[in-house]
């Protein structure tokens, strides 16, 4: 599902219309906590605008070609992953930059946080599932023997004609599981096995209900932008920390979501719940736990909350950043004890007492470093994996130490 499908009004500015329609309104995700998540992709979207990325850079297909699409690079990663795929790219912006005659953009560190949550949070909208594949999986799991769409099918349970409406899977998501107990007692008393979801069925479903569908309105309805913080909330008052704790990291009841949910679209973590949804409420009702239900756009910040889980890794090994440090030549330029002083002495500097600010630092003096680099003939550093993190857990380290 693209942006365009959760904003409030649509418009055809900018980069496309995919893209502005996020602009449309979202709540500021200032960071306050170690699960408030950062940055604003609303400020992201401005700056990306502003500062030239779209020259090079595309979302979802619409922008420049030079660097790669940003939709395809953001999921699954850590905001310090990110920061260190920046990095990575960075001679070769350097030199597009340079032979184009473009300005260097530089950023603070609030800036750098609201363009890469930015990045991060465009893909969590996925593109729409295949009608044609979403036929077949609505006959395979035998969907159509419970529910009519378009006058022909089952008598059971309720037509999905109005599911219409949407684009994304949210709400044909939520409906599900607000129904889901009542829908697999039904299910078992038949003798019809409960359906499971893997990949983009989901969204191919709802592709198939939004085509074949008799509604006669089809005008799309555009939900609010999903909140990664209220779905917070709604994962406190819903009672899910019951069995997956207040950072959905589990317990004995319930499995680590942040592992569960890793590199999964949105379609697939709402396939993902109902897929656990007959055993979530069975450990519920053997708790005494009420089963939640989901109203509006709560579904869809729920969802958002579990995908941006792994967006604000705030972990790392000081052992293995000091391996960083030593490996990728840091030590040549910076001094670290007995160290290079072509470099300032980071343990004197300000820039590593946070991981953003540590990631602006680099980004902004970029250019000098590679000049410099150019002319000592040694190779760019590349982070990989959790290297940028461990190495931002080390320099803080030698912070505090002093």
């Amino acid at each position: 599902m693209c942006i365009a499908r959760f904003a409030r009004k649509p418009s055809t500015k900018s980069v496309g219309v995919l893209c502005c329609m996020l602009l449309a309104g979202v709540g500021s995700v200032q960071a306050q906590s170690e699960l408030t998540f950062p940055g604003d992709p609303i400020a992201g979207r401005r700056i990306f605008v502003e500062r030239g990325c779209d020259r090079c850079h595309a979302i979802w297909g619409n922008g420049g070609t030079l660097g790669p699409d940003f939709a395809l690079v953001g999921s699954g990663r850590s905001l310090q992953q990110l920061a260190g795929i920046f990095w990575n790219h960075t001679p070769r912006m350097i030199q597009t930059v340079q032979v184009r005659g473009y300005r260097w953009p530089t950023f603070t560190e609030e800036e750098l946080a609201d363009i890469i949550s930015y990045i991060y949070y465009v893909k969590l909208f996925d593109e729409p599932g295949d009608p044609r594949q979403g036929e077949l999986y609505f006959r395979e799991k035998r969907c159509v023997e419970c529910h009519a769409l378009a006058g022909k099918g089952g008598r059971i349970a309720l037509p999905l004609d109005d599911y219409a409406r949407y684009i994304a899977p949210i709400m044909l998501a939520a409906g599900m599981w607000n129904h889901g107990p009542a829908m697999q007692a039904q299910q078992a008393a038949q003798g019809v096995p409960i359906p499971m979801f893997i990949g983009r069925e989901m969204a191919d479903i709802q592709a198939y209900i939004r085509q074949s569908s008799s509604l006669q309105d089809r005008e799309v309805m555009f939900l609010h932008p999903p909140d990664p913080n209220a779905g917070k909330e709604l994962f406190v008052d819903k009672g899910c920390t019951s069995c997956h704790g207040t950072s959905g990291g589990g317990t004995q009841f319930g499995p680590d979501l942040r592992s569960a949910t890793q590199r999964l679209r949105v379609s697939e973590i709402a396939g993902t719940l109902w897929n656990h949804s007959s055993q979530m409420a069975a450990v519920m009702r053997a708790r005494g736990v009420a089963f939640p239900q989901f109203q509006g756009n709560e579904m869809a910040d729920v969802i958002a909350f579990l995908y941006y889980l792994r967006f604000y890794d705030s972990g790392g090994d000081a052992r293995a950043g000091e391996a960083v440090f030593a490996q990728k030549g840091c030590a040549n330029c910076h001094a670290s004890d007995a160290g290079g002083t072509i470099g300032p002495d980071l343990s004197e500097s300000d820039a590593i007492l946070a991981p953003l600010r540590l990631a602006t630092a680099m980004w902004n003096h970029a250019p000098a470093m590679y000049t410099v680099i150019q002319l000592e003939q040694v190779d760019w550093p590349r982070f990989e994996g959790a290297e940028m993190r461990d190495l931002s857990v080390y320099l803080r380290g030698l912070a505090t130490s002093k």
